[in-house]
């Protein structure tokens, strides 16, 4: 009698199973219209060239952005100097060949048809110097509480070259390859359209082609899109022996910040802290201090020490000072990108200093502060 029982509960179990595709149905959800706001995106610093770049907002149906081609774009220094960008001709990007000042105040005014006039004011912080006292590297163990994973980290002081009375800073920890870090690579159009005619498929043929003519940095920024939508392993095979052969490569003298990378770093001190799940970049606001305590973290760098094994790789240690605006748009944007694995909790909005748009329109200031080499 047992065994009749637990065959007719099996049975059923397997009817339910069987007859759950059966209920699987197509949902067709109406996004409501809505209307489009203009986005405006400019971080700026007196080591880049002012550059800014202008879009529409999309509902969640829509792929390709939306760019704008036809904004007047002015801005104004504290001094009265107006600054006029010009649209580079893609991507809505507007550029100048002047710099950001340090220290100065800029008022950006935006003018596009059919829309009101889009302001917005920023200011670069003014200069103070980061400087790194001599150290011992001594790696110890840290317990990030925001993702409870353990990191080898070694401490490291940062000194300011005097009391700051309103500190916003970034810092993290970036190395750099002297081997590969001074190259730099472009695919020719002509190249691609090789490729094509080799048998490139239309999704990777497009995908190539926004990076058309531009100096990169790594060539995996080619060969991670043959990698990624070349299904057949013997055709992206082929496709990678042309594309090596094709790319063009030039050696620049200088480090290029696009070509530092990025590893682990944490504060060690009461005003720093990590923001949700970003391990690469600790940040915070404080009056009145002098320094600032950090934990700087390279899995490589560790091993490599362990076994004695020299990288050739220089670390250093990236110092951001940062507006206002710039600080508080970092923190949200990195929480709004945490809350997307949590489907318990409410969105974050992105904060946004722009009048009559969305968007940032924020200055900074940089250093990069060269620890040692191994």
């Amino acid at each position: 009698m047992m065994m009749k029982s637990v065959f007719k509960y099996l049975l059923v179990s397997f009817s339910v199973v069987l007859a759950l595709p059966s209920c699987v149905k197509d949902m067709e959800i109406d996004v409501p219209g809505i209307n489009r706001e203009v986005v405006v995106s400019c971080l700026f610093n007196p080591q880049d060239k002012w550059e800014l770049t202008l879009s529409e907002t999309k509902n969640i149906q829509e792929n390709e952005d939306i760019f704008i081609e036809d904004a007047i774009v002015e801005i104004t220094s504290g001094t009265g100097e107006i600054i006029t960008l010009n649209y580079s001709g893609e991507k809505g990007v507007y550029k100048s060949d002047d710099y950001p000042g340090m220290g100065k105040t800029y008022t950006l005014k935006v003018n596009i048809p059919g829309h009101e006039e889009i302001t917005a004011e920023s200011k670069v912080p003014g200069f103070v110097e980061v400087t790194v006292p001599d150290f011992e590297v001594k790696w110890v163990k840290y317990l990030n509480p925001n993702d409870l994973m353990d990191y080898d980290v070694f401490p490291l002081q940062v000194n300011f070259g005097e009391t700051v009375q309103e500190a916003r800073y970034l810092f993290r920890s970036c190395f750099f390859n002297p081997r590969e870090g001074y190259k730099r690579y472009m695919l020719a159009r002509e190249s691609l359209e090789k490729l094509r005619t080799a048998g490139l498929p239309g999704k990777a043929y497009r995908e190539l082609a926004k990076l058309v003519d531009q100096w990169l940095v790594s060539q995996w920024s080619f060969e991670r899109i043959l990698f990624n939508f070349v299904e057949d392993i013997y055709l992206r095979k082929t496709l990678n022996a042309i594309l090596h052969r094709e790319l063009k490569q030039k050696t620049i003298p200088t480090r290029e910040y696009e070509a530092f990378g990025r590893s682990v770093c944490f504060g060690n001190d009461f005003w720093l802290n990590n923001v949700s799940y970003d391990v690469m970049t600790t940040m915070g606001e404080a009056e009145n201090v002098t320094h600032a305590k950090l934990l700087y973290a390279n899995a490589n760098l560790k091993y490599s020490m362990e076994q004695n094994h020299s990288r050739d790789e220089e670390f250093w240690l990236e110092a951001i000072q940062a507006s206002k605006d710039y600080i508080e748009y970092y923190r949200t944007y990195i929480l709004q990108v945490s809350q997307r694995i949590n489907p318990f909790s409410e969105p974050v909005i992105v904060h946004s200093n722009i009048h009559n748009a969305t968007g940032i329109f924020a200055g900074f200031n940089r250093q990069m502060i060269y620890l040692f080499t191994y």
